[in-house]
């Protein structure tokens, strides 16, 4: 822990890599401005829009400058080490979930997949029924009125075209 008079580290320097222009030119950033909210689904959390927001880079930045703040905070290395494996404990079950519901998700599209072709066979078959209802029909009505026969296939011939 920090000494409670101890003064504050002091500002770092300017870096060299920017300058003071627009920091985010070059980090596929667009020139419109989005509103965290636009970008991140409405489900998530209030707390979220901001970190799902950011583009790869930003993140990664973000990443190391709470680490950099967490260890000088943590002034012992068993402390820097029992921080850091409580927040892998975090990552660690966060990726569990996120896993989890991938994997559910996976599962649940298969069996609408199986559904639909359950479905799709069991028109098939009703198609062949009837299919098979009509010729059953067509050889009633030919045995039953010779005459109908030639207007029959000339019916048959003319649907097929």
């Amino acid at each position: 822990m920090r000494q409670a008079f101890s003064p504050p580290p002091p500002p770092p320097s300017p870096s060299p890599f920017f300058d003071e222009g627009n920091i985010d030119e070059g980090l596929g950033q667009t020139g419109q401005k989005i509103s965290a909210e636009d970008r991140v689904p409405p489900e998530c959390p209030q707390f979220l829009p901001f970190l799902l927001s950011l583009d790869p880079y930003s993140l990664v930045t973000l990443g190391y400058i709470i680490a950099i703040f967490i260890a000088m905070e943590a002034k012992h290395p068993e402390e820097q080490e029992a921080i850091g494996n409580f927040l892998e404990v975090i990552a660690t079950n966060i990726e569990y979930i996120a896993e989890q519901g991938f994997y559910l998700q996976q599962l649940d599209e298969r069996r609408q997949d199986k559904i639909e072709a359950i479905e799709k066979q069991e028109l098939r078959d009703e198609i062949n029924e009837l299919k098979q209802t009509i010729a059953e029909l067509q050889d009633q009505i030919i045995a039953c009125c010779p005459g109908a026969a030639a207007s029959l296939s000339e019916t048959n011939e003319a649907s097929s075209e």
